[in-house]
C-alpha cells in the first residue's frame, strides 16, 4: 500500500499502460467526471434565460 511509486515505473508498469494504477486514477472515474461535467453544464444552459424572447 505504500509502496514506492518509483519503483513500479522501475519494473515497466508505467510504460506498458500501467501509469494510471500507480496514480489511482481509473478511466471509469474520468469518463463518470466527463459526464458529470457535461450533465452540469446542459443543466446551467437550461436554467439561464434566452435573450431574443419579448
Amino acid at each position: 500500500m505504500y509502496n514506492n511509486v518509483t519503483s513500479a515505473a522501475a519494473t515497466g508498469t508505467a510504460a506498458s499502460g500501467g501509469a494510471l494504477a500507480a496514480t489511482g486514477a481509473s478511466v471509469l472515474w474520468l469518463v463518470l467526471g466527463a459526464f458529470a461535467l457535461v450533465a452540469v453544464g446542459t443543466a446551467i444552459a437550461r436554467i439561464v434565460p434566452r435573450g431574443g424572447q419579448k
